[in-house]
């Protein structure tokens, strides 16, 4: 198994046209198939509405961090280690415009955990009563797993992203990318739009286009934290299409 499996869990105290453009990164898109705003845009509700595991789990509205994100890295990590979080930081900060910056581990700022453990700790980590079903969930069979929390609903505040250590590197390398750009409140697996970092079928070092897309279209101005699914359906309808029409001027005349 991938990575298994992406949570989001919320703890508010309270019950509470058809354009078309090349993703030429892609090995389809080398055979000349082609991705249309529309299949991005079912791509991008299914990856931030759908519930996979169980439906008490899918959102109910954007969720995304909103503002500085710090992150920590503890257990029994590795340079190597290190030095993909470092990577994946990078790429998604340049995306999303999110700023990261390391951080105590017992900060109060809102923040990322990454915690590297051996296998069979990797349901036994220390998180408040009301996730403990979600970490036993999403720690079977794991090689990673992200747990989020929101306050409200629409803010990520806190996640946790827990690394099985005695995995292969480059498992993990491909495991860290899927986890950190899921935690951003990207939670869902697809395998729609391949290849992808949010198909199990793939083992990505970086985003694919699509991927990037879709990161792209959670953190635009344009996605405002809070809205239904069928505003952010109407929104990423917008903000893709513009995104295709940049491409399709940029495309040099045969």
């Amino acid at each position: 198994m991938k990575s298994r499996f992406a949570l989001v869990h919320n703890v508010l105290p309270v019950i509470a046209m058809a354009l078309v453009f090349f993703l030429s990164a892609t090995a389809e898109a080398k055979k000349g198939r082609t991705f249309s705003v529309n299949e991005i845009v079912q791509y991008f509700d299914t990856i931030v509405f759908g519930a996979e595991l169980d439906q008490k789990y899918a959102a109910k509205m954007i969720s995304k961090w909103q503002g500085p994100v710090g992150f920590s890295i503890q257990g029994r990590v590795r340079k190597e280690h290190a030095t993909f979080i470092q990577t994946h930081l990078q790429a998604i900060a340049k995306i999303t415009r999110l700023k990261f910056k390391q951080v105590d581990r017992k900060s109060n700022e809102p923040s990322i955990s990454l915690i590297f453990v051996k296998g069979a700790e990797m349901g036994k980590i220390p998180v408040p009563g009301d996730a403990r079903e979600a970490m036993k969930k999403a720690a079977v069979n794991a090689n990673c797993y992200f747990i989020t929390w929101k306050k409200p609903e629409s803010r990520i505040v806190k996640a946790i992203i827990v690394v099985d250590v005695e995995k292969d590197p480059a498992i993990l390398n491909s495991c860290l990318l899927e986890e950190l750009t899921q935690s951003l409140g990207l939670p869902n697996d697809s395998n729609m739009l391949r290849p992808s970092i949010f198909s199990d079928r793939d083992h990505l070092f970086e985003m694919s286009p699509q991927d990037k897309i879709l990161l792209h279209t959670l953190y635009h101005p344009a996605m405002k934290p809070g809205y239904t699914r069928s505003q952010a359906k109407k929104a990423a309808y917008t903000i893709i299409s513009q995104m295709a029409k940049k491409k399709t001027k940029k495309k040099p005349a045969k």
